[in-house]
C-alpha cells in the first residue's frame, strides 16, 4: 500500500503488458491501459512494457505466445488477458475483483 497526495492509501497494481513492436494491435492495447490508468482512482500502477520483438525470452518465461497480452502481477492471484484490451468494462471488472 502506498498514500496517495490526500493521505488515502492506494494499492500498487503491478502489471506487466506484451507488445509486438509497433503493430496496430499493440499501439491500441497501450492506449487503452494508459486510459484505465485515468479511471481506476484506487490503484498505483507500476506497468512494466515488454516488446516481444526484442525480447522474446521474458515472454517465453511467462508463457505468453500471442500479443498483445496483459499481465496482473499485483494484487494476485496472476491474471492474464489477450487482446488489446478494448473491453474495458471487463478490465474495471477484473481489477474491481481483486479489491481494486
Amino acid at each position: 500500500m502506498m498514500t496517495g497526495n490526500n493521505g488515502a492509501k492506494r494499492s500498487v497494481c503491478r502489471m506487466r503488458l506484451f507488445l509486438a513492436g509497433n503493430s496496430t494491435n499493440s499501439r491500441i492495447a497501450r492506449q487503452n491501459l494508459e486510459q484505465l490508468q485515468t479511471r481506476v482512482q484506487g490503484c498505483s500502477f507500476e506497468v512494466e512494457i515488454v516488446d516481444v520483438t526484442e525480447d522474446s525470452r521474458t515472454a517465453l518465461e511467462n508463457e505468453i505466445y500471442l500479443t498483445p497480452a496483459l499481465q496482473i502481477l499485483e494484487p494476485g492471484p496472476r491474471t492474464t488477458v489477450f487482446g488489446n484490451l478494448s473491453d474495458s468494462r471487463t478490465l474495471e471488472k477484473l481489477l474491481s475483483g481483486k479489491g481494486l
